[in-house]
């Protein structure tokens, strides 16, 4: 685990379980994430998948350019997917994994559920992951925390918590993707 970028100018993290390497949304260019990658001893083209937790641009930048690059499915439940399309590019329908935001999947060989979390975006999910019976839990853009929220992080060994809740910017600002 290693969170590559955090905060309102670009999202990123890498995680691996077993033998499957991930990333988690890519909002900052494509040569950045890269260098972030190498920095930490990962090549970039041994990723196995990118997984987003929703359409902002700053957590979605370079999704459509590393997953074209490197070959790699792109995993989003359906209401990011709609909002997102048009701003990542295109990829082959083999690259579009949708999943269900109330339903835990694998990615190979890493456990993955989907939490909703409190965003002003379409269906913003953060994400516990599982492998080996070690737990990582990311929640980032929170508005706020609640009970849910934390019986979910509950019993991690990692837990990456970002909260970003400004009420007069949400009233007065601008959100561009």
């Amino acid at each position: 685990f290693c969170s590559l970028f955090s905060g309102s100018s670009g999202n990123a993290t890498y995680i691996e379980g077993g033998n499957t390497r991930l990333l988690l949304d890519a909002g900052m260019a494509g040569r950045q994430i890269e260098e972030a990658l190498v920095s930490i001893g990962v090549a970039p083209d041994s990723l196995q998948a990118i997984l987003v937790t929703h359409e902002h641009s700053d957590h979605i930048k370079s999704v459509g350019v590393l997953a074209r690059r490197y070959r790699l499915p792109v995993y989003a439940n359906a209401a990011t997917w709609t909002e997102m399309d048009r701003q990542i590019g295109r990829l082959e329908s083999w690259q579009r994994t949708v999943f269900s935001s109330t339903d835990d999947f694998y990615i190979r060989d890493l456990g993955v559920q989907p939490i909703p979390v409190p965003h002003d975006a379409a269906e913003p999910v953060g994400y516990c992951f599982f492998c080996g019976g070690k737990k990582i839990s990311v929640l980032t853009d929170l508005g706020h925390s609640d009970e849910r929220l934390l019986r979910a992080a509950e019993n991690s060994e990692v837990l990456l918590l970002e909260s970003n809740h400004d009420v007069t910017m949400l009233k007065e600002g601008v959100r561009t993707g």
